[in-house]
């Protein structure tokens, strides 16, 4: 219809209604990139509204899993400092037997922990992070998948010096293996370690072993001192999806 009325005015050279004829086209392809961007921006909204959630939902996970990982860690420590502190004392107190017994089952290992927010990384590996409008949020977020990836450096190196020594650190007791390592709700049974039998006096006089058990402190203490600064991290950006979400 505009253009038949366009060509009507071409031919009766009526320029000032030419003119009218463009603007209305004008105008109406304005408008209605206008609402195409509008319905865009709306869609977009909708689906950060989503994203925020589907993230908010990932960090409580992962605030279970970081909690569990530096309490387990930082009871490591606990226990080997009472065996380090037994050894040197070249006694073994009874009320220290429990903690001193943990530490032998115990001292080596580690606790696996999920740290990362998978709704993120989607984002991040498909370039679509930008749906986040809050870029507080977004960098925070960056900032703390750049400090998992330092942090995945850091774990790989205290997982091989609390491998490098564990002959050493397992060569002066046996584990008990007919023990039910777990309860029913498959926890591990901390109050029966499953020790089976261990001479103490040769710990004491067995520099090596004395060596390895001071090393895993030093290994569960500054992994804790990592856990901690997760902790952290994950503490400020959940403020911040909390507030996201209001």
């Amino acid at each position: 219809m505009i253009l038949r009325s366009v060509m009507k005015h071409v031919r009766d050279q009526n320029w000032f209604a030419v003119g009218i004829d463009f603007f209305i086209v004008i105008v109406g392809v304005f408008i209605g990139i206008q609402v195409a961007n509008w319905n865009e921006a709306r869609l977009e909204g909708q689906e950060e509204v989503l994203l925020v959630e589907r993230i908010r939902a990932d960090f409580e996970r992962i605030v279970e899993d970081t909690e569990r990982s530096l309490a387990y860690h930082q009871a490591r420590a606990s226990d080997l400092k009472t065996l380090v502190r037994s050894l040197r004392r070249g006694t073994l107190a009874d009320e220290d037997r429990l903690a001193v017994e943990r530490a032998l089952f115990l001292g080596p290992a580690f606790q696996t922990s999920a740290d990362n927010s998978g709704t993120f990384t989607e984002l991040l590996s498909s370039g679509r992070a930008n749906l986040l409008r809050d870029k507080v949020l977004l960098n925070e977020l960056v900032a703390y998948e750049d400090f998992l990836e330092r942090f995945a450096v850091g774990r790989a190196y205290f997982v091989d010096m609390a491998f490098g020594v564990q002959q050493s650190f397992t060569s002066r007791f046996e584990y008990d293996i007919e023990a039910f390592f777990f309860t029913d709700d498959l926890q591990l049974k901390l109050d029966q370690p499953a020790i089976a039998t261990y001479d103490f006096d040769a710990m004491v006089a067995d520099t090596a072993f004395q060596d390895a058990a001071e090393q895993l402190v030093f290994v569960h203490s500054l992994y804790s001192m990592w856990r901690l600064r997760i902790s952290d991290r994950v503490e400020r950006i959940q403020q911040m999806l909390a507030e996201a979400s209001k």
